[in-house]
């Protein structure tokens, strides 16, 4: 195929069988005020905003309940004969209408390699999106993110926040290593150090789909054409103070969050981890990640902004 023409410009919709003989297949061609005038409140609010994304491109905004493997025409009509194939599509239902955006429609073509778990771990995540096409009777309709990310894009080139600047971004999906955040239609892959001064050997446990997280702004990046945007620096480091809250000398409770080359990382208190050592008699197997210990802070490194500790006994 051409691929300077998106594909999913020529999909047919489709997506039910319940259109009757002699109802008109196209949208422009249907009576939506006779359909539409016996709704609810709640249905026509829902019906206009989506006439309102088809018709202009504006951005509707929607929460993923779930995927769904859709069969789809790959063609200009809906001919006995035509290609089908099976979409994995994101779905959002709003009121009462489905909407379906498929996994073509969900990336740039820079990012459409993106594994398909990804797609499946971000039920709960608050997608921007534009209509594309309309089932009208069979209450369906297609949806584009893709789109919905140009038109942000193109408002973050005309008005870009400032070095520094504390900003608002939306988790999409969750995994152990990585975290994949959106912020005006960029899509940002975060790891641990981007989120956090403490160990977290478990992004899942602390981050998930539908959250807004604040981040610093730290410019744009020619080279992953992506903005470059850290959580964690978006508070003061935890570090600071920690002598006065945690003088050396002092024993404190703690829990174990992860190990490193030997060393224990026992959390203090949000974002604030000491690195310990085991005491001579202790082995490292009757220790494990999410135990409660009593610790003893041994001194504060002020170059690296680290603690270090040993763990004198369980809790």
């Amino acid at each position: 195929r051409n691929t300077s023409t998106p594909y999913w410009k020529t999909v047919s919709i489709g997506f039910t069988n319940k259109l009757k003989e002699g109802v008109p297949m196209n949208f422009k061609d249907l009576n939506t005020v006779a359909l539409d005038k016996d709704l609810p409140e709640a249905q026509k609010a829902e019906w206009n905003a989506i006439y309102a994304s088809y018709r202009s491109r504006s951005i509707l905004t929607g929460t993923v309940i779930g995927m769904d493997m859709v069969p789809m025409a790959a063609g200009e009509g809906q001919t006995d004969d035509s290609e089908r194939v099976i979409i994995n599509c994101l779905v959002i239902i709003a009121h009462r209408v489905k909407v379906l955006i498929p996994e073509q429609e969900m990336w740039f073509d820079d990012e459409s390699k993106r594994p398909a778990h990804v797609l499946r771990s971000m039920v709960g995540a608050n997608l921007d999106y534009v209509i594309t096409g309309i089932d009208r009777l069979g209450e369906c309709c297609l949806a584009s993110r893709r789109t919905a990310m140009e038109v942000r894009r193109r408002q973050y080139t005309a008005k870009k926040p400032r070095k520094g600047d504390v900003v608002d971004v939306r988790v999409l999906a969750a995994g152990r290593t990585r975290l994949l955040v959106e912020y005006m239609g960029y899509d940002v892959s975060m790891v641990q150090r981007d989120l956090s001064y403490a160990m977290l050997p478990d992004l899942r446990r602390q981050y998930h789909p539908g959250a807004t997280l604040k981040a610093k702004y730290n410019g744009y990046s020619a080279d992953s054409k992506t903005p470059l945007l850290s959580v964690k620096e978006s508070e003061p480091h935890p570090f600071i103070g920690a002598d006065i809250r945690h003088p050396a000398g002092c024993r404190r409770g703690s829990v174990i969050t992860g190990k490193y080359k030997g060393g224990v990382f026992c959390k203090l208190e949000n974002n604030l981890d000491v690195l310990c050592t085991y005491a001579q008699n202790q082995f490292d197997g009757d220790f494990h990640i999410d135990d409660q210990v009593i610790i003893a802070i041994v001194k504060h490194d002020y170059g690296r902004n680290m603690i270090y500790g040993k763990i004198v006994a369980k809790w």
